[in-house]
């Protein structure tokens, strides 16, 4: 509970730091456009297929405005922006982002077709999310909200069997009839980022920043809180801050890069390093529900430690390519999961997993 007293503290005092001097954001750089990107998350990796087995995602980030009125969106939604706090900064550059993606989680035995009691259920999610950015060079402020389904209407059991059976990329999974009954799922999230050290110079040079954001999830998807650091290293990088993966419903979708003037070079690479300590209260994919009577759970910890290396390329025209990989400390409890039959995999008790995340700019 004390990393939740902390990020709560963080979060109320976000407005307290200095103000923000007027700046030049580049946004009639013809760089400043829309981002469409495709997430993978898959935990192949790290030479497994269970726990965190899957996830994409589908997003759109809409071009740069200096303030919410700017935008193109309905009023409601422009009214949240200005309204909500922290997002309606005068300092800050703002865009909306939206997506649909799915999740799914598997016991490692997948030819069992009836899993065990204690170990993993099958589960998926299918959701749309929705946020506001606001950021600068110095903070960046996201609030996030994600609905959508839990359950066969998911479609994560032909997801699956189709990249296992017609592709070919692994054993065909036999449990998913006892698959997580069907409820819906919803989750508000935000989160809250500083800039507390820079160096060099971000255009046609070396730069790195540090960086500290704490964030907080309510919803059944997740409830819990986040306290995370990172550094970037880089040439020609973005002002800003980096894009990381983000699971559908459980990351943040976000886009705070801060256009590069037509001047500077179109080409530009980083290598991220971060580290995140996550408390969860409550999960439906591991707790089981509050909704239904599906009430099967896992022993699980209530602390998690991910720790993430990540390297990007920009060619600022058109497209950036990101890819990561992120190791996590045993979210379930080792001991606890069933042994598996003789040659057959147990339910791994950590929730690592790759990423690769393509960008096209227009």
């Amino acid at each position: 509970m004390k990393l939740c007293h902390i990020i709560l503290i963080c979060i109320l005092t976000a407005g307290a730091g200095k103000e923000v001097s007027a700046e030049n954001f580049n946004l009639d750089s013809p760089r400043n456009r829309g981002v469409f990107r495709v997430e993978i998350d898959n935990d192949v990796v790290w030479n497994k297929d269970s726990s965190f087995s899957n996830g994409w995602s589908l997003q759109y980030h809409t071009v740069l405005c200096s303030n919410w009125d700017e935008t193109q969106a309905p009023d409601v939604i422009k009214w949240v922006g200005k309204t909500f706090p922290t997002l309606g900064d005068e300092n800050s550059i703002v865009r909306f982002g939206h997506g649909i993606g799915q999740n799914m989680i598997t016991p490692g035995d997948l030819t069992n077709p009836d899993p065990p009691p204690g170990d993993l259920p099958y589960a998926g999610t299918l959701t749309y999310t929705f946020n506001w950015q606001s950021f600068n060079r110095q903070t960046a402020r996201n609030f996030q909200v994600t609905a959508g389904v839990l359950g066969r209407e998911s479609l994560a059991e032909d997801f699956q069997r189709f990249m296992h059976v017609r592709i070919g990329f692994g054993e065909e999974p036999e449990g998913w009839h006892t698959q997580r009954d069907t409820e819906p799922v919803v989750n508000i999230a935000y989160q809250h980022i500083w800039q507390m050290a820079h160096m060099g110079t971000y255009t046609n040079d070396w730069a790195a920043h540090a960086v500290l954001w704490p964030s907080i999830h309510l919803g059944n998807i997740i409830t819990g809180a986040d306290l995370a650091a990172g550094v970037r290293i880089g040439w020609n990088m973005p002002e800003g801050f980096g894009s990381l993966p983000s699971p559908p419903g459980r990351g943040f979708f976000q886009a705070y890069d801060i256009p590069k003037p037509e001047s500077a070079s179109p080409h530009g690479f980083e290598l991220i390093f971060a580290g995140c300590g996550t408390a969860i209260a409550y999960s439906v994919l591991f707790d089981g529900s509050m909704i239904t009577g599906d009430d099967r759970d896992v022993d699980r910890n209530g602390f998690l430690f991910n720790g993430l290396i990540g390297i990007n390329y920009h060619y600022y025209d058109y497209i950036a390519v990101r890819i990561a990989f992120v190791k996590a400390s045993d979210l379930m409890d080792d001991n606890s999961l069933p042994v598996p039959p003789s040659g057959k995999t147990k339910t791994g008790a950590d929730t690592s997993y790759g990423a690769m995340m393509i960008d096209f700019h227009f």
